[in-house]
């Protein structure tokens, strides 16, 4: 990632020494976006979100991830494999093929 982020900077420069100065607030911005984008991507890597049980489903959620993952997918493959609703209150699994239910 570091290589890339050098790439773009060079890139960043590049342009700059050929863009009209009127626009050079668009470069102003655009490294304002990149760091706005460093800055949320080393945050994600250095605090992951971790799984927490959901208990009326009995599937994993993920911080503010809508989605329902299978447990066991995650717990034995390290897979996040999403679970489809089967009723009301059961839901499966369509890799393992686990039926899940909330937690009593």
């Amino acid at each position: 990632m570091n290589n890339s982020l050098h790439s773009i900077h060079q890139l960043l420069n590049e342009i700059e020494t050929k863009l009209h100065e009127d626009d050079q607030h668009l470069l102003t911005d655009l490294r304002q976006e990149l760091d706005k984008v460093m800055l949320h991507a080393s945050e994600e890597s250095t605090h992951p979100a971790t799984p927490h049980r959901d208990k009326a489903s009995g599937c994993y959620r993920f911080g503010d991830d809508p989605d329902y993952y299978c447990p066991h997918c995650f717990d034995n493959l390290q897979q996040k494999i999403s679970t489809q609703r089967l009723n009301r209150q059961r839901r499966v699994c369509p890799q393992c093929r686990s039926s899940l239910r909330p937690l009593q």
